[in-house]
């Protein structure tokens, strides 16, 4: 193969890598909007709940839903400096 034909060979494949990369982002970012929407959901949930057991649910549920999204949120920035790159 020639040098040309091998230097387009890479390109298709770093661009493959990319494409990938930025659907990885889109995703994490759609299901962070889902996150974020069930968060504000509960927190309404939180104000006009009166019943103990049920608080404290909603709480644990509420401490899950913000460790995913913290998560999710760390996953983000790290793709997004590696996009940099």
């Amino acid at each position: 193969m020639k040098a040309t034909k091998l230097l387009e060979k890479l390109k298709n494949y770093m661009g493959a890598e990319r494409r990938a990369q930025l659907a990885k982002y889109d995703s994490i970012k759609r299901v962070l909007k889902k996150l974020k929407k069930k968060e504000n959901a509960l927190k309404d949930k939180l104000k006009k709940e009166q019943d103990e057991s049920t608080l404290k649910q909603l709480k644990k549920e509420m401490d899950v839903l913000s460790a995913q999204r913290n998560k999710g949120v760390k996953m983000l920035k790290t793709l997004k400096e590696a996009r940099k790159k």
